[in-house]
Parts: C-alpha cells; sequence; structure tokens
C-alpha cells in the first residue's frame, strides 16, 4: 500500500500544532493526541494548548471530532468544560498516543502532574520504527500504521496483533522501573534503629 491510499484519512502529523475549533472559541497551536486502546479504538483524547501550557483530556464519543477540510479541524465540545490531565487519576496505562516530536518534554509543560504517565503511552518511546499512525476521518480508530521513512516507507493496516511487541516491552519497562524503585526503599524494622 503506498501513501495515495490514505487520502481521506487523517495523519497524525496533521493534528501536531494546528488550529482546533471548539464550541466556545477556536485555539491556535494546539495538538489533539488520540488515546487509543491495543485494538485501536479511541478511548480519549488529549489536548495539549501551547497558549498557557495545559495538558486536558476528554472521554471519547463518536462524532467529537470533526475534519471538514484539510485544515479546518472541529471538536465538539467546549474548550472550557475539558478536564485537566493530572487530575485523571487512571485510565492511560491500557492506552496509547503517537508522538515522535515529544510534545510533552517541551519545557513549557513541565512539572505538568500528568506527563510521566502520558509519555508512558507514547509508542516512539517504546518502538522508534513506527514513524507513522493514521486515523479514520473521525479519528474513531487507528487504521494504518507506518514504519520506515519516505525511500522506504511501508503502510500496513493497523490490527489488533499490531502494538502486542510494543506492550510487552512497555511492560518490560515498566516491570524494571518497579523493581528498582522496591530495591531502591527499604524501610528497617523498628527494633534495628539502634
Amino acid at each position: 500500500m503506498d501513501s495515495w491510499s490514505l487520502v481521506g484519512f487523517v495523519s497524525q502529523q496533521s493534528l501536531k500544532s494546528c488550529r482546533l475549533e471548539f464550541e466556545d472559541r477556536p485555539v491556535e497551536r494546539a495538538s489533539l493526541f488520540p488515546l487509543f486502546d491495543d485494538e485501536g479504538r479511541t478511548r480519549m483524547v488529549m489536548i495539549t494548548a501551547e497558549e498557557n501550557a495545559r495538558i486536558m483530556v476528554a472521554d471519547w464519543t463518536p462524532g467529537v471530532f470533526v475534519r471538514e477540510w484539510a485544515i479546518r479541524n472541529r471538536v465538539r465540545l467546549r474548550f472550557a468544560d475539558l478536564s485537566d490531565a493530572s487530575m485523571v487519576d487512571e485510565g492511560f496505562e491500557d492506552l496509547w498516543h503517537f508522538d515522535p516530536w515529544w510534545v510533552l518534554g517541551e519545557e513549557r509543560y513541565q512539572g505538568h502532574g500528568a506527563v510521566p504517565a502520558l509519555r508512558s503511552t507514547n509508542i516512539p518511546g517504546h518502538d522508534p520504527k513506527i514513524s507513522g499512525i493514521v486515523f479514520d476521518r473521525g479519528l474513531e480508530r487507528a487504521s494504518y500504521v507506518i514504519t520506515g521513512s519516505d525511500n522506504s516507507m511501508r503502510v500496513r493496516r493497523f490490527t489488533g496483533n499490531t502494538l502486542a511487541a510494543v506492550a510487552g516491552r512497555r511492560r518490560a519497562a515498566h516491570d524494571r522501573s518497579g523493581r528498582a524503585t522496591s530495591v531502591g526503599w527499604r524501610l528497617r524494622p523498628s527494633w534495628r534503629f539502634t
């Protein structure tokens, strides 16, 4: 499959630092990242806004995103109603997003409480060979995965097995970090404080 077959789909790259039109106001230089499960189904959206260094999330509902033309991205939510990502305690650990630019690593987002949990969902942190993710028109699911570069690009359909190896590497990294923490912190029994 070649890149011309992807016309009409939405690439993650087209959602980086773009204009998003919410129901209550437009936001310039915002990035929208679908957070999707292993099957490719979008479960949440993460939105970063450069203007105020906010990282926000919203639960996914069909029809929440509409691309009317190549550069008009409408989000059928009120910007004021989006949840701060730090206020969401759980739900990220089984999700994925694709951000080879590492937007969350930018200085403006440093200190935001949700960054570590969200960064662990970034596919390039676990598999740098994946160079693109393409979604259907409504961002309801990841449809295609791209590997390689322009000269040797390979496009294949996103399936339930696409991220199996990546998920294994993420679990192993999480297990290693958990062990390192448990080995590094040991409480001494109270009878041995003398």
